[in-house]
């Protein structure tokens, strides 16, 4: 054989392992790198509480929206999967999960949870005909009234009460919007609803003669939704103080209040979804 032509063969393949080693093992850098990457992100849960979340919403609902949103300014890839509120709940507490939202704050949860600051405000106001004359600065004024209230919604407990007492009835209905109607009618008194869905309701069902149903001014209730993450994980408490000062800065910028605005604004199509 000529040695010259063996020589140049020899320095080829030389060549080819070469390129081929770096190519393995840039592609077996890059296959760990990427998942990495994988395995730093969040996993999210939340389940159907429209307009709050819903996967039938575009942007998840307000809520997810505030929440991604958070995450994203911490610098967190994430995915959110809507399940069942039980599977949701159960999973997260084994740490199948990040963190489930949004949560009411409870004894039974506290112990097994970290609590965010309040990430959504749910303020229930009372809702008349404008020409009623009904007023309301606590319970007694509401004595002797017809309060409609949708089958699938639990009572407020001082109204529980008036209405085990037989102090006010009640008119029970399949469909939030019924309520709304029956009050626009004059076939029930009063209504309670949070100031978010009512916004959407009087846009939606009353249309043209929403200002005919309005709040009275002094709020009946007011419950917190909270994000929560699981104790005993090593993220967790990290995640949730860097929640909250992440939440702090975008609220004290107006982001948060925009979302809500923006929400209302983009989304004119929600009544059936939520009841």
């Amino acid at each position: 054989m000529n040695l010259k032509l063996y020589a140049k063969e020899s320095n080829f393949l030389r060549s080819l392992y070469k390129l081929t080693f770096v190519t393995i093992t840039f592609l077996a850098l890059t296959g760990i790198m990427s998942s990495r990457a994988g395995a730093g992100e969040l996993k999210l849960t939340t389940g159907e509480y429209p307009p709050f979340t819903s996967e039938h919403i575009p942007g998840g609902g307000v809520v997810s929206e505030i929440v991604e949103l958070v995450i994203m300014e911490m610098g967190h890839d994430f995915v959110v999967d809507y399940l069942p509120w039980k599977r949701g709940y159960i999973l997260s507490k084994k740490g199948k999960y990040a963190a489930t939202y949004p949560y009411l704050l409870t004894k039974e949860r506290e112990d097994e949870f970290l609590y965010s600051a309040p990430i959504i405000e749910w303020e229930s106001k009372v809702y008349v005909r404008r020409d009623s004359g009904i007023e309301y600065n606590s319970s007694l004024d509401l004595l002797g009234l017809r309060e409609c209230l949708p089958h699938h919604y639990g009572g407020l407990p001082e109204l529980d009460k008036l209405h085990a007492a037989g102090s006010i009835k009640r008119v029970s209905t399949p469909y939030i919007k019924s309520c709304w109607l029956m009050i626009l009618n004059g076939r029930a008194d009063f209504f309670v609803e949070d100031v978010f869905v009512a916004d959407i309701f009087r846009r939606e069902v009353l249309s043209e003669r929403s200002n005919e149903v309005v709040e009275l001014q002094k709020t009946i209730s007011t419950d917190y939704g909270h994000i929560i993450f699981p104790k005993g994980f090593d993220q967790s408490e990290e995640l949730v103080a860097g929640f909250n000062d992440t939440l702090a800065k975008l609220s004290e910028r107006g982001e948060i209040a925009r979302i809500k605005e923006s929400f209302l604004k983009q989304h004119t199509q929600l009544v059936d979804l939520i009841n």
